[in-house]
C-alpha cells in the first residue's frame, strides 16, 4: 500500500474516551484505543482536545522518535558505534549508503509524522479550549517544533550545506490537510521551527504537571540555534534555562534514565508503570545485561573515557562480552527518557560563550561542573583557559556525556558545517549517505518528490 500523509493520518489514533480522563502528566501516557472516535467526536469539548494533545506525546515516547529509534540510528550513521556486526537496515545505516527502502527507516518517519499531525489537530480545534487554549496551543507548537527538528536533521542536508540555506529539507506540515507537498527549504523549516518555538515559549507556563514549559522551549530553542551555529542566540537561550535555577545537575549518571526521575531534566517523557513505558526501543538495542546488543562501542571511543578517575567508565561493559563494549545506560526494565536536560544547556552554553569569545568565566565554570562529576573533583580546566581549549574541553565531554543517546552525528554535521571534518570514520560531513533517503512510498505518491541523493560516504 503507499503511504503518503493520508495514509499518516489513518493509523493516527484520534481519540479518546479514556477511563480517568485527566489532563496531568500522569494521565497523557495512558494508551488511548486505536480509531476509537473520528476526528469530529474526538474533540467535542476542551477535555476531548486535552487528549489528543496527549497523545501526540506518545509519538514523542514512542519507538519511533525518543523511545529509542532516534537514537539508535543517529548512533549507528555517527562514529562510536563498532558496526561490523550490523546488517540489513542497521548495516545500511552503518554504512552510511541510504535507500528508498528498508521497514525500520520507513516505520520511523510515518512515525515522527503522526506527531506532526496530532499537534496540527489540536492547533485546528483551539476554538474547543476554554481555560487552557494558551497552554494547549503552546504544548502542540512545542511538539510540531520538535518533530520537524528531528526529522530535518535525519533526513536533509544540515544547516549551513549552502550558504543561503536554499538547499532541500523536508516536508512542512502546518494542517491535517490531506494533500500533496513537496520538500521546503532548510531554511523554511528552521524558520518555521523557531516560529513555533518562540510561540510556544509565549504561551506556556512556568510549571506544567510534566508537560511541556516555557523553560522545555526555551531550551529546545538553545539546541535548535545550536545546529545553526548561531551561537549568540544558543548562549541566550541556555543562559535563561540555566540561570532560572531551576535545574540542577544530578549527583550521579544513574539518576538521567530512571523512573524516579532527574532534577536536571527540562523536559523528558515520563514512564509511568502498566500505562506507557517509554524506551523499549532503547531497551531493545542498547540494553546490555539481557544479551550482547546490536549496539557496542568502538575501542577508540572507550580509550576516551576509561580513563583515571573518570566515573563515566562504569557506564560501559568490557567484561560480559569478550572483544566487545556495551554501555549499561539503559539496563533498566523502566525509566523516563529525558529529551531536554541541565547538562546539555551547560555544555552549549559554554562552547557557545568561547565562540563568540565572550562570558568566559562563565564557559570555564560550566566546564568544571561538568568535570567535576565526570571525574570525581580531581580534574578541571584552568581560569584565563583561553576559547580554543574551552570548546575543545566541552566538544569531547560532550561526546562522552551523550554517548548512546543519539547527539554525535548532529555535531559531525554542525562542526562540518563551520569548516572542520571531525567523523572518526573518515567521512567528510556532507557526503550524501549523512543523511537517510526518503521511503520509497512517499516519493511514490508525488511524482514531484525530490528524493535525496544516492551515495555513501566512503
Amino acid at each position: 500500500m503507499k503511504f503518503n500523509y493520508k495514509n499518516i493520518l489513518k493509523t493516527v489514533a484520534v481519540l479518546a474516551v479514556l477511563a480517568g480522563t485527566g489532563t496531568g502528566c500522569k494521565k497523557y501516557l495512558d494508551a488511548p484505543p486505536q480509531d476509537a472516535l473520528n476526528k469530529e467526536q474526538a474533540i467535542g469539548d476542551e477535555a476531548g482536545l486535552t487528549q489528543v494533545m496527549n497523545s501526540a506525546y506518545q509519538v514523542v515516547g514512542g519507538d519511533a522518535m525518543f523511545g529509542g529509534k532516534i537514537q539508535a540510528v543517529n548512533e549507528m550513521m555517527a562514529d562510536q558505534l563498532n558496526g561490523t556486526n550490523l546488517s540489513g537496515d542497521f548495516g545500511e545505516f552503518y554504512g552510511r549508503k541510504s535507500s528508498i527502502f528498508g521497514d525500520y527507516k520507513r516505520d520511523m518517519y510515518v512515525g515522527m509524522y503522526q506527531g506532526v499531525y496530532r499537534a496540527n489537530l489540536v492547533l485546528e480545534n483551539l476554538d474547543k479550549a476554554t481555560t487552557t487554549k494558551d497552554n494547549i496551543e503552546g504544548q502542540a507548537k512545542f511538539v510540531r517544533a520538535l518533530v520537524h527538528f528531528e526529522v530535518v536533521k535525519l533526513f536533509a542536508q544540515p544547516w549551513g550545506f549552502t550558504a543561503d540555506n536554499s538547499h532541500l529539507g523536508i516536508t512542512i506540515r502546518l494542517s491535517t490537510a490531506v494533500v500533496t507537498k513537496n520538500r521546503s527549504t532548510v531554511k523554511q523549516v528552521y524558520d518555521q521551527i523557531i516560529t513555533d518555538l518562540k510561540d510556544a515559549e509565549n504561551k506556556l507556563p512556568d510549571v506544567n504537571n510534566g508537560l511541556p514549559t516555557k523553560w522545555a522551549a526555551k531550551g529546545l530553542l538553545a539546541k535548535v540555534y545550536f545546529q545553526m551555529n548561531d551561537f549568540q542566540n544558543a548562549y541566550n537561550y541556555a543562559n535563561q534555562v540555566i540561570e532560572s535555577k531551576k535545574f540542577t545537575l544530578d549527583a550521579t549518571y544513574a539518576a538521567r534514565f530512571t523512573e524516579t526521575g532527574s532534577t536536571e531534566s527540562i523536559f523528558q517523557m515520563i514512564s509511568t508503570r502498566g500505562a506507557f513505558e517509554p524506551g523499549a526501543e532503547l531497551r531493545n538495542q542498547f540494553r546490555s545485561d539481557n544479551g550482547l546488543p546490536n549496539m557496542r562501542f568502538t575501542t577508540a571511543f572507550y580509550a576516551m573515557v576509561n580513563t583515571p578517575n573518570d566515573v563515566r567508565k562504569t557506564l560501559f561493559d568490557v567484561v560480559k562480552y569478550p572483544g566487545n563494549i556495551v554501555i549499561t545506560k539503559y539496563n533498566k526494565d523502566r525509566f523516563n527518557v529525558p529529551v531536554i536536560y541541565l547538562t546539555q544547556m551547560k555544555l552549549i552554553r559554554a562552547e557557545a560563550a568561547a565562540e563568540n569569545n565572550a562570558n568566559l568565566p562563565v564557559a570555564i565554570q560550566d566546564i568544571n561542573d561538568i568535570m567535576n562529576r565526570a571525574y570525581a573533583g580531581t580534574k578541571s580546566i584552568p581560569v584565563g583557559s583561553t576559547p580554543a581549549f574551552i570548546i575543545t574541553n566541552a566538544r569531547f565531554e560532550r561526546g562522552l556525556e551523550l554517548a548512546g543517546e543519539g547527539n554525535r552525528l548532529s555535531e559531525i554535521k554542525r562542526i562540518g558545517a563551520k569548516g572542520e571534518n571531525i567523523d572518526k570514520r573518515g567521512s567528510v560531513w556532507n557526503c550524501p549517505g549523512f543523511i537517510l533517503q526518503f521511503p520509497q512510498e512517499e516519493m511514490g505518491t508525488n511524482v514531484n518528490f525530490q528524493r535525496n541523493p544516492e551515495g555513501n560516504c566512503f
